[in-house]
């Protein structure tokens, strides 16, 4: 702590040119470095997976074309399942020899030469017999009895009639595996076991996955069997069998899955192709795109000798700024009045000079500002003075009024009495000092009162019912907003009829809502006179002089106060009087 208020103290105490320095190295030269540090980070590692990215697309287009081509090994099973004459072969109906030889080369032999040549990745195909009087005719039809492949005849014979299996046997002089896809033959009413097919499938089908990719210096392609065995698609190895092994351990379940591996000098592909029961891998050296690291030591160097250049460069300007800085702050320092504080020294014309020139322009102004002050004072003092006599009008006003309600008691005048109290209550309400908000049973209190004051001139011909459903008197909404309405319905609605005027406000809660409800049996609106309400309302601004104004103030420190969809909905039938609903939605106070 001592030794940073040390420090904290000779910064204070340091010339502009040093603090110049140090602000460049805390505030340009360190952020500057660490944000090329971490960009370049950044932008290997976004260059690194887009690159993981766009291989793994590839390599996803790839397995879709790998299981074409074993459906297409898969579909010759039918060419020879719907050959009748090979089911008649293996059935036996063939007794002689010469027999077997001709419906062979006839029927027979023209679909293994057609598999032969359709098919590019079929290295060999070959049906084994479960009749033991058939005639062998090899390589193309052999005896079950013959059958020398890794695979127990058990798992062949396990097969279900609408189903193959695909089996890896083991590997050739170079460590690549041979592929079989195997298939039980039945009679033509499936009731009986004639043999099996036998397909051998090349290496290269897998071409399609491991080619996909550009070629690049250093790939290496790799199967995996169900027990875990590696195969060597190549001829040569880099790759230890342990390392495979941890490779095909990360196989999803389908699909591919991508890694970086040995500090993302490599990329391995992970595919599944659960067809084959397989696993392949393929790992190929980051390409030249990706290494960045060979132009690290040179870019390093030219962007610290750029920065160099340009810290020169900002300290020349500095320089020329600080100069006039510390003659402007020499000056300072040597004033002793304000009236003497004008500067003559050289300013020129650029942002410092603007802050020399608004210095002197401030210290000739200076008398003018502090005659201003006074007078701002003065009429501080003369507005205060004004705002005493406003506060003592009202509270007058209140006291002539209760004395009238006291004078009117006294010689029993109640009907007057409750006029002077209602209309006290009323200037007491309008008037209440700084407060814009009031709770609704106060808003319902101050229509009562207003009520009262008009029973008072109409007596029967006006009725007034108040209807209210909830706990809805404490709910806080803007002043004011009930007493307009109901003004509005005496004077423009019941004003305008001869008969009794009633006027009915309800009060009910919906969940977050408060709906209000004033409704008059007066004159009503024309429909042009509705409309031009409504979209004074609505729009906020009156149509016309006439159009709602009251209203429509009302209706903007509603949706002001309340938000969301509150507000005022007027609905209004010629003859038979106006409904006005407001709403107020608590959750948005």
């Amino acid at each position: 702590m001592r030794l940073l208020r040390k420090a904290t103290d000779g910064i204070r105490h340091m010339r502009i040119v040093p603090k110049l320095i140090i602000g460049y190295i805390v505030l340009i030269f360190i952020p500057f470095t660490l944000f090329g540090f971490f960009f370049y980070r950044q932008m290997y590692s976004n260059l690194l997976v887009q690159y993981q990215a766009d291989r793994v697309k590839l390599m996803d287009q790839s397995l879709a074309s790998l299981g074409i081509e074993l459906s297409k090994a898969e579909s010759t099973f039918p060419l020879f399942q719907n050959n009748d004459q090979l089911l008649e072969y293996l059935d036996g109906q063939y007794r002689d020899d010469w027999e077997m030889v001709y419906n062979y080369r006839k029927g027979i032999s023209p679909t293994f030469q057609f598999i032969a040549t359709g098919n590019p990745n079929i290295a060999s195909a070959s049906i084994y017999s479960l009749n033991p009087a058939v005639l062998s005719l090899e390589p193309d039809i052999r005896k079950a009895d013959d059958y020398s492949g890794e695979f127990d005849r058990n798992q062949i014979d396990a097969l279900a009639p609408n189903e193959g299996a695909w089996f890896f046997e083991n590997a050739d002089a170079d460590n690549r595996p041979i592929i079989h896809y195997t298939r039980m033959f039945y009679n033509d009413t499936y009731t009986r076991e004639l043999g099996f097919l036998q397909i051998e499938i090349k290496t290269s089908v897998f071409d399609s996955v491991f080619d996909i990719l550009p070629a690049e210096t250093g790939t290496w392609n790799y199967l995996a069997d169900g027990a875990g065995r590696i195969f060597s698609v190549e001829s040569s190895s880099e790759w230890t069998e342990t390392e495979l092994e941890s490779f095909a351990g990360r196989a999803p379940a389908s699909g591919v899955n991508s890694f970086y591996t040995d500090n993302n000098r490599y990329l391995v592909h992970v595919i599944a192709v659960p067809k084959l029961g397989a696993t392949m891998i393929k790992i190929g050296k980051v390409g030249p795109i990706l290494t960045l690291q060979a132009s690290e030591g040179w870019s390093i160097a030219g962007g610290v000798l750029l920065l160099a250049l340009l810290s020169v460069l900002y300290f020349m300007i500095a320089s020329s700024l600080g100069n006039r800085l510390l003659r402007f702050m020499r000056h300072l320092k040597r004033v002793d009045h304000p009236k003497l504080a004008v500067y003559d020294g050289p300013s020129g014309t650029d942002e410092i000079g603007f802050v020399i020139n608004s210095y002197n322009a401030m210290i000739k102004r200076m008398d003018e500002l502090t005659e201003d002050m006074h007078q701002t004072e003065m009429l501080k003092k003369e507005a205060e003075i004004k705002m005493l006599h406003a506060q003592i009008k009202p509270h007058f006003l209140y006291n002539t009024l209760e004395t009238m309600r006291m004078m009117a008691l006294v010689k029993e005048e109640k009907e007057l009495a409750e006029v002077a109290s209602s209309l006290g209550n009323l200037l007491r309400y309008s008037l209440v000092k700084n407060a814009d908000e009031a709770t609704l049973s106060q808003e319902l209190e101050n229509v009562l009162h207003y009520i009262e004051i008009h029973k008072v001139r109409m007596g029967e011909r006006l009725s007034f019912t108040m209807d209210i459903q909830g706990e809805t008197g404490g709910y806080v909404t803007p002043r004011f907003i009930l007493q307009p309405i109901v003004e509005n319905c005496i004077l423009h609605g019941l004003g305008q009829i001869r008969g009794k005027g009633i006027i009915e406000l309800s009060v009910r809660e919906e969940r977050n809502v408060v709906l209000i409800r004033v409704i008059d049996n007066g004159a009503g609106m024309s429909p042009e006179r509705l409309q031009a309400v409504r979209t004074a309302l609505t729009t906020g601004q009156p149509v016309d002089e006439s159009a709602g104004i009251g209203l429509r103030n009302v209706n903007e420190r509603i949706k002001s106060f309340c938000g969301g969809e509150s507000g005022i909905t007027v609905d209004s039938t010629p003859g038979k009087g106006t409904t006005f609903a407001i709403r107020l939605e608590k959750e948005r106070r």
